[in-house]
């Protein structure tokens, strides 16, 4: 360990390293970056796993990546440094694109990375029939693993710590964790009494420093200077280790990726008490959890099509008659051939599909309409006026006044007529319907493809556990940080007010794509939670 600063830096020399050296990974590359990297790999390797098992092609993905990730990492190094006092000069600005550099913002990247790929997606959902929501389950909540991954590149830009602690408290960590676990005297701001000189601008100063005895050279330490601080003083001044809040912060996030993924996503496994599909029809359900059917023979069983083969598990059954095999199920496949893969009866929902297939057709059709009522109302307006004009240039001034009241009676009876076909079109489709793709059958259509009621996580349901979790994580973790490493540097009252926001739109995406988004913005033939 190191007690002063002065035993820290003796180290450097003695290492035959720089300050910066501090920052490589194996003495080689910025570490920062290659952690950055690795978690976003991560983060893809992770998603792509998950699109194979629901068949989801990849392609969209392919093309997201090039165009989210580039853009969140310039949205981290800019709202990292802009509010940085070293990059508030012009002279400086440039480098706040220097994403190697200390200073990412987490939130910056997400924001600016989401925007772009809520944009791409929702524009190609229109193509693949695959709900936006199913792409932002899955990319928002793995970016937990990539973040756990990228934050040990915090650890050796030394920042992201929590309150100071004892070199003790930390003595079990591994040497290469728990002697990182200070922040660097600000000694950029240190300048030459003599000379005015930045203490940076000499590129040997961390050898200068000491004598060729090793000892600290005071001759030369307290020529710098800093409010009334000098280097002799920072020297000589006490190392304060800190929390590793970097860590306690991944391990977080590390946690709350297996609660979505292994929780959330599987709630309906738990939340269906006395409706759980094996009550419902025990003898297409055989398992563990069946009180009737723990397995059945294959004569036995209910089945029926679904999306893809339902996977049985066959049992060996010994009784006085001898032995005999019998199907058992997973409560996975429980739920795939209860719910997951389970088309609607066709037949039985025929009337309803022809219901919203007319009422598409007849919102298409009356909306080129109203359009094309407004394009001839303007053509005729202008038509009508250049006519008057003529008119009126050739008209008696004792006529001209009758001529005006005229066009004027004239103008109004055409918008009138297009305003009695706007509100024949207003009252027979709705704003919602109009404006925001409502869709009149949204309930019925939810019944067709859970005629049984089942309690389910809803498509964009991981997605909002994602923001609201980690907003409340963040926001714990946030009372532990330095305010230049707050989401919105040395602005704490802004900075939590942001967070603040972030919970409430946590539960705002929550409730809106589990209790109203299913009855109002579903179409057939779409990936949601389920096919439809």
């Amino acid at each position: 360990m190191w007690n002063q600063y002065q035993d820290f830096y003796k180290w450097i020399n003695h290492s035959n390293k720089t300050p910066e050296d501090m920052r490589l990974l194996f003495g080689l590359v910025p570490a920062y970056p290659v952690f950055m990297f690795l978690g976003i790999c991560l983060v893809i390797l992770v998603t792509v796993i998950q699109m194979n098992k629901r068949k989801i092609p990849l392609r969209e993905l392919e093309i997201g990546i090039v165009i989210i990730v580039p853009i969140g990492i310039i949205g981290g190094t800019f709202f990292g440094k802009i509010f940085l006092n070293n990059y508030q000069s012009w002279t400086n600005f440039y480098k706040v694109f220097f994403f190697w550099q200390p200073g990412m913002s987490f939130f910056g990247a997400l924001a600016l990375g989401s925007a772009a790929g809520f944009g791409w997606f929702y524009k190609r959902s229109k193509t693949t029939q695959i709900s936006m929501w199913v792409y932002l389950d899955l990319i928002l909540v793995n970016i937990l693993l990539g973040h756990a991954l990228g934050r040990w590149g915090n650890l050796y830009n030394q920042e992201i710590l929590g309150n100071p602690v004892s070199y003790e408290s930390i003595s079990w960590m591994p040497s290469f964790i728990r002697n990182r676990l200070f922040y660097f005297p600000p000694l950029i701001n240190f300048t030459n009494v003599l000379d005015g000189k930045s203490l940076y601008s000499d590129p040997t100063w961390w050898v200068r420093i000491f004598d060729s005895n090793g000892v600290l050279n005071t001759a030369y330490t307290d020529n710098f200077n800093y409010n009334g601080q000098s280097l002799t003083d920072i020297m000589n001044s006490q190392i304060q280790y800190r929390s590793p809040l970097f860590l306690i912060e991944g391990l977080g996030n590390i946690v709350l990726w297996l609660l979505i993924t292994f929780g959330v996503r599987n709630i309906n496994r738990y939340a269906n008490k006395k409706n759980n599909p094996w009550v419902i029809t025990p003898e297409a359900y055989p398992c563990l959890w069946n009180s009737k059917f723990k397995s059945i023979s294959e004569s036995q069983l209910k089945d029926w099509y679904t999306l893809a083969p339902v996977k049985y598990k066959r049992v060996k059954i010994v009784n006085e008659t001898g032995e005999t095999f019998e199907l058992t199920m997973s409560l996975k496949s429980v739920w795939n051939k209860a719910y997951y893969w389970v088309e609607p009866d066709y037949e039985a929902n025929k009337k309803m599909y022809t219901q919203i297939e007319e009422w598409k057709n007849d919102l298409y059709t009356a909306t080129l309409k109203y359009q094309n009522d407004k394009k001839q109302l303007k053509i005729k307006l202008e038509k009508m006026k250049s006519e008057f004009n003529k008119k009126y240039k050739f008209t008696k001034q004792n006529l001209q006044k009758q001529l005006i009241i005229e066009y004027k009676n004239n103008v109004a009876l055409e918008k009138q007529r297009v305003k009695e076909k706007q509100i024949e079109f207003n009252n027979k489709f709705t704003f919602g319907q109009r404006h925001l793709g409502i869709n009149p059958y949204g309930r019925e259509l939810e019944k067709a493809n859970n005629p049984n009621g089942f309690i389910v996580p809803r498509s964009g349901v991981s997605a909002g556990c994602y923001i609201l979790g980690y907003g409340i994580l963040r926001t714990i973790l946030e009372t532990q940080r330095q305010a230049t490493e707050y989401m919105i540097p040395n602005h704490a009252i802004a900075n939590f007010i942001v967070l603040s926001l972030i919970i409430f739109t946590g539960i705002f995406i929550i409730v809106m794509v589990q209790f109203i988004v299913p009855y109002k913005w579903r179409e057939i033939g779409w990936l949601y939670e389920k096919t439809y």
